[in-house]
């Protein structure tokens, strides 16, 4: 039987939604149905409690068609929200079909925006559709004197993998991360660079750093996470400047106006 006659049928449908959260390599797959369903050879499991959401809506404004599902509040992709978010976009798909039937219909896409827990044993998680993302404001290129380009993008063209650097974790305390490994590197240089460490599945989370002090680190949004003992990505920062452009051998690619004028041309005086 097809997904449209199992809907049409006055009597022999029985309608599921499976939901699947998915973060690069890494899943999460839930289903509404009281028992385990098998879809598409990956396995959504039912929830003791269950989950739901609370309606598809398309009006045309993205505030207005946030979907919330309500969902245990121990659910795996949850407890990626309880410190800082996640590094990556967590994407949500929600299939729907019927019981015994493999037909079935993407009915949502979209990502999480954020998880809260109003009750001690649930949570509720906000998801906005795709094209939500598309009614942000951009960036527009200006004419400044730093650059723009964030280190290792592709405008900027520096390669980050030749300055990794692999560091063992020997301190936390919630804010900073300590390092021997860091020791030898001037004081600054891995200021506005970033952190990043295995979650499994081929899969890193990470964390900006604020600022970089001998073997210290201060991270953006604290240490949770992130292995005692353990073995970490460090990667440099830059302060868009034509000093620390130099520095990685990369000044053609600058792209700031360093000379450029403290005074405006259109603020109505005769600069000429």
């Amino acid at each position: 039987m097809t997904f449209d006659a199992s809907e049409n049928s006055i009597a022999a449908g029985r309608p599921l939604l499976l939901y699947q959260f998915q973060r690069g390599a890494l899943a999460w797959r839930y289903t509404s149905a009281d028992r385990d369903i098998v879809h598409q050879a990956n396995v959504f499991r039912t929830l003791r409690g269950g989950i739901a959401n609370d309606g598809i809506r398309q009006t045309g404004q993205p505030s207005a068609d946030v979907m919330r599902i309500d969902a245990p509040a121990d659910i795996e992709v949850a407890q990626l929200y309880r410190g800082a978010p996640p590094s990556v976009v967590v994407m949500l798909t929600i299939f729907a079909r019927h019981y015994d039937v493999d037909d079935y219909l993407v009915v949502w896409s979209g990502d999480v925006r954020g998880v809260r827990w109003p009750k001690v044993d649930r949570c509720q998680i906000s998801c906005a559709q795709m094209d939500a993302s598309m009614e942000a404001s951009g960036l527009r290129l200006a004419w400044q004197r730093p650059c723009p380009h964030a280190l290792g993008t592709p405008p900027c063209g520096v390669s980050m993998a030749p300055l990794r650097v692999n560091a063992t974790v020997q301190g936390l305390d919630g804010a900073t991360l300590t390092s021997g490994a860091l020791e030898s590197y001037p004081d600054g240089h891995f200021t506005a660079g970033y952190v990043e460490w295995p979650i499994g599945s081929g899969e890193y989370d990470s964390r900006g750093i604020e600022q970089h002090v001998g073997s210290v680190l201060t991270l953006l949004g604290g240490t949770a996470g992130i292995p005692l003992g353990g073995t970490v990505r460090v990667f440099p920062g830059c302060n868009q400047t034509v000093a620390r452009c130099k520095d990685f051998d990369n000044l053609p690619n600058f792209g700031g106006i360093p000379h450029l004028s403290g005074e405006s041309p259109f603020d109505g005086r005769n600069h000429f």
